[in-house]
């Protein structure tokens, strides 16, 4: 019997352990489940030795920036040209930049009449203005160029934009993207779901976070509304699970912990031991984190921005504030109110049951696959 060949799938990501992020993340669960279907090469920036297993890895040298969690590559396009030859299928989850990999794997993706599929992680135009700190009114000229910028890049017509939720497709059309979209949902672990936590708070009130500690998240908006409510009640602790460049602005606060970088199965604790999640984040795309926190049956505090209204539904499974003074309200009703927040986390915890990676998978490769019954007709 002849053993069937398997296609060859060509990832680009732009993180790599040990960093933590929505991209690091997916790429963990989804691999080992894409492994058996197809011989998978990876290109990443090297920001580690880490390897995965069944998996070629290519990694470029860093130019790490300066208060930045990120940092671009010293790219080789000859060993990407080989690359995009080689393979079947091209898969990235690169933000959108001329400083990436894949800028010039969709070029060569064009040339060799390879499909080409852009996973859309984060909303790049309004990221990477708000994460590098500059003032308000540069910030809005940037997000104005970048939105112009990631609209051509996108545009390709040889590119594929998978996204998780109908308002990120919307989004992209807002700024002009045209051309071929798939809504692929985006998984979350088994081991994110409700129950007792074996760690312990004194019996206080566990309000937490969970992801990158940048610019961006927005964390001292948190900040300043947990010491304003910990100044009135003394039975609340912050959590902070993760790490990143602003970890200082925790440094000497009492009952605030910040953990690091932690194992899944660490985060899961983590979660679980939280009676309130809050996300104050002026920018994301799915928050894969608030995803995290309703499976484990967690009462969530978010603003309404990118796609988490499509699955966080005001007064039901969570709540959205707009400023410090409406977050401190809501939690500071949910501190009263423990019963308001066992009904809140219920519902959360039924909201995203059909949230798996094996489902993930499963749609992915429905979509690679239609792709290529198109390119071989």
């Amino acid at each position: 019997m002849v053993r069937k060949m398997k296609k060859k799938l060509l990832i680009f990501i732009d993180t790599l352990k040990p960093l933590i992020d929505g991209v690091s993340v997916f790429i963990d669960n989804t691999l080992p489940l894409l492994t058996k279907k197809y011989d998978v090469t990876i290109i990443a920036p090297r920001y580690s030795n880490e390897t995965y297993q069944d998996v070629k890895l290519i990694t470029f040298p860093l130019y790490k920036l300066i208060n930045f969690d990120y940092g671009p590559a010293n790219i080789n396009r000859k060993i990407i040209k080989n690359e995009v030859k080689k393979c079947d299928i091209i898969f990235s989850h690169e933000s959108a930049s001329p400083l990436s990999a894949s800028f010039f794997a969709l070029k060569y993706a064009q040339r060799y009449k390879k499909p080409f599929f852009t996973y859309v992680h984060s909303i790049d135009w309004e990221l990477f203005p708000e994460a590098i700190g500059i003032p308000k009114f540069i910030r809005k000229i940037g997000k104005t160029i970048l939105s112009i910028f990631v609209g051509w890049y996108l545009r390709n017509d040889n590119n594929i934009v998978i996204v998780s939720f109908p308002t990120i497709e919307k989004m992209l059309k807002k700024i002009r993207v045209k051309g071929s979209f798939e809504i692929v949902p985006i998984g979350v672990t088994n081991i994110f779901k409700p129950g007792e936590s074996k760690l312990s708070f004194n019996d206080k009130i566990v309000i937490g976070y969970v992801g990158r500690i940048s610019r961006e998240k927005s964390l001292n908006v948190l900040l300043n509304v947990f010491l304003k409510l910990h100044a009135k009640y003394n039975n609340l602790f912050l959590l902070i699970v993760g790490d990143g460049s602003e970890r200082w602005i925790f440094n000497n606060k009492e009952d605030v912990k910040v953990t690091g970088f932690i194992s899944p199965e660490e985060v899961a604790e983590c979660y679980r031991a939280m009676d309130i999640f809050v996300l104050p984040s002026v920018t994301e795309a799915n928050s894969l984190s608030t995803l995290e926190a309703l499976k484990s049956g967690v009462c969530c505090i978010t603003r309404n921005i990118g796609a988490i209204g499509d699955y966080l539904k005001d007064g039901y499974n969570g709540y959205f504030f707009k400023d410090e003074i409406e977050l401190y309200d809501i939690l500071e009703k949910l501190i009263k109110d423990e019963k308001l927040r066992e009904k809140i986390g219920q519902n959360a915890g039924k909201s995203v049951l059909e949230h798996t990676w094996e489902n993930t998978v499963n749609n992915l490769i429905k979509v690679f696959e239609k792709y290529q019954v198109k390119n071989n007709e």
